[in-house]
Order: structure tokens, then C-alpha cells, then sequence
């Protein structure tokens, strides 16, 4: 049998990250032969889209900092856990924050996007657009997420008439839809957390339904089956694959 061993992780939004090092140190046990980075890795605030006076914001080589903090926290550390792994880098609407900021200031064009300053080849990574989908297989894609609503999981697996794994929402829902003409063939919309703090500053306190979290799954690349594990982060710690990682 040939099987894809996959690994997403989903809103980082680094600095305001989680501890990731039993993260890490279950990429490495688990051997993946693809790592997603979900999208919304930085939180990318050098350019975020609420500040009023964005020429300020963007002085003095902050969006540069953002791009060592990223390489720092994330994408060394996944390159040493996963080895040669494939590694695909989908854009959330925080990376997407970098084209508007170039839209309001061209002096960033060359300077800013994700590949003048992301080394592909160190990282064996492939970069996907906005709302680009991720499909290893006919059967399964990842996204970034496009619906926050009560129901997104529901939204999201009937919009794409397939098992779509995502991110965004930072929050752990699932809906599935079988197919009456041949039960064995489901759909399944799967959020999968987040890997950043669940009480923000901006949030000032209110209550949200975030959890942290990332997903891996077991891919069958002959039948396209595949079987997903929803992992969930409590006070830094988790359990999967047999033990406990903290």
C-alpha cells in the first residue's frame, strides 16, 4: 500500500504563538511525508489591514522581523521535525494582508511577498495562493478556511463537494455528508484549531469558542481513503500515537 502521512497545522499567528515544542516532537514520531502550514502562520500586525496609518506601521524593516520570527519559530523547527518532508505553505487572510499593504504602499513590491523572502528549496516548500486548495487526493483538500459562522463545517464541506480540512475559524467542528446512491463515499469538513493564544489582547476578555489543536491524518494514495485524528492542545499538552507530549 502507498501511503501519504500528512501533518496540518493551522493559525500559528506567531507571536502569539503556543509552545510548540511537543508539536514538534510529534512531527518528528510521526515521520510525515507532508507538512501543511495552514495559513495565518505570522499574525503579520506590521501590516495589518485595522491600522489607520499603515506608511507608519511599515517603517523601519518591521514586515523584515516578521519574516525572521516565522522562519525562526515555525519553518526551522518543521524542517528539522519533518525532515525532507514536502511542505506546503497555503496563504491565509493574514499573508494576504502583504498584497494589500503593497497595494497601499508599491515601494513593498519585490520586497514583501512570501516568495522573495521564504527559501522554497531549503524548505522543500510550495506556496499556494489565496484561497488555493491543497488536494492529495481526488477525495480530500486542504484550504485555509472561508466561513467563521456558527455552521462553517457545514458551509464549508457543501461548498466544495468533498473532505476539506482548514483552519481559520480556531475552533475544532466537524460535518460529514454520505452520499445515498454509495454510502461508502462521505464528505467531511473538518476545522482543526488553532496553535496560537485563545485570550488575545483584542478580544479584551469575551468569550469565543477557540481551541488549540492540529489535525494529521493516514492517506491511501490507491483508493483515496483517507483517516484524519483531530489532536487537541490542552494547558500545553496532548495525547496521540500512544503517549503523551508536553
Amino acid at each position: 500500500m502507498s501511503e501519504q502521512r500528512i501533518v496540518a497545522l493551522f493559525d500559528t499567528h506567531v507571536p502569539f504563538h503556543i509552545p510548540l515544542d511537543p508539536v514538534w516532537e510529534f512531527v518528528k514520531d510521526f515521520k510525515p511525508t507532508t507538512l501543511v502550514y495552514g495559513g495565518d502562520m505570522h499574525d503579520w500586525t506590521a501590516v495589518c489591514h485595522w491600522l489607520a496609518d499603515q506608511s507608519r506601521a511599515l517603517e523601519g524593516g518591521v514586515v523584515q522581523e516578521c519574516y525572521e520570527q516565522l522562519r525562526e519559530v515555525v519553518l526551522e523547527p518543521g524542517r528539522k521535525a519533518a525532515g525532507r518532508a514536502k511542505t506546503v505553505f497555503l496563504t491565509g487572510n493574514h499573508e494576504d494582508w502583504l498584497a494589500k499593504a503593497i497595494e497601499v504602499n508599491p515601494n513593498g513590491k519585490g520586497y514583501w511577498e512570501l516568495e522573495r523572502n521564504l527559501d522554497c528549496k531549503r524548505f522543500n516548500m510550495e506556496i499556494l495562493g489565496t484561497n488555493e486548495a491543497f488536494q492529495p487526493s481526488s477525495n480530500l483538500v486542504y484550504i485555509h478556511g472561508i466561513y467563521v459562522n456558527k455552521f462553517h463545517a457545514k458551509a464549508t464541506v457543501e461548498a466544495y463537494h468533498t473532505s476539506v480540512l482548514y483552519g481559520h475559524a480556531h475552533d475544532s467542528q466537524s460535518h460529514t455528508l454520505v452520499s445515498p446512491v454509495n454510502i461508502k463515499h462521505f464528505y467531511k469538513g473538518q476545522s482543526c484549531g488553532c496553535l496560537c493564544h485563545l485570550n488575545p489582547a483584542y478580544m479584551k476578555n469575551r468569550p469565543n469558542r477557540w481551541v488549540n489543536g492540529f489535525n494529521y491524518c493516514y492517506l491511501d494514495d490507491r483508493t483515496g481513503y483517507f483517516w484524519d485524528t483531530q489532536v487537541t492542545i490542552v494547558d500545553g499538552q496532548f495525547r496521540t500515537l500512544g503517549r503523551r507530549y508536553r
